[in-house]
């Protein structure tokens, strides 16, 4: 779990968006609230968290790099040593 200084950091960028800080507070009451139904809950709140992570990761470098690798293969263009890399990773092509 994050750390208080590390919750910090990650929601600083809300500071000046209280709409948007305002959601996601909702956001996280509904998962709270999904998790305290117990069993019944949990499958809930696991794709909630599983629909953020996959939205968070489109933000990130690795998607942007991913992408270009991508392109790279379909494009005939990825160097030897990216395919190797990326076979050594666990990718099939």
């Amino acid at each position: 779990m994050l750390t208080t200084e590390n919750w910090k950091l990650v929601l600083k960028v809300y500071k000046r968006h209280p709409i948007c800080a305002l959601l996601l507070a909702s956001e996280l009451a509904a998962l709270k609230q999904s998790l305290q139904r117990g069993r019944k809950g949990i499958p809930e709140a696991l794709a909630e968290l599983d629909a953020a992570i996959q939205t968070l990761y489109e933000h990130t470098d690795l998607h942007k790099v991913s992408y270009k690798l991508h392109r790279q293969r379909l494009e005939g263009t990825l160097k030897p040593k990216q395919e190797e890399k990326l076979r050594e990773l666990g990718v099939r092509f």
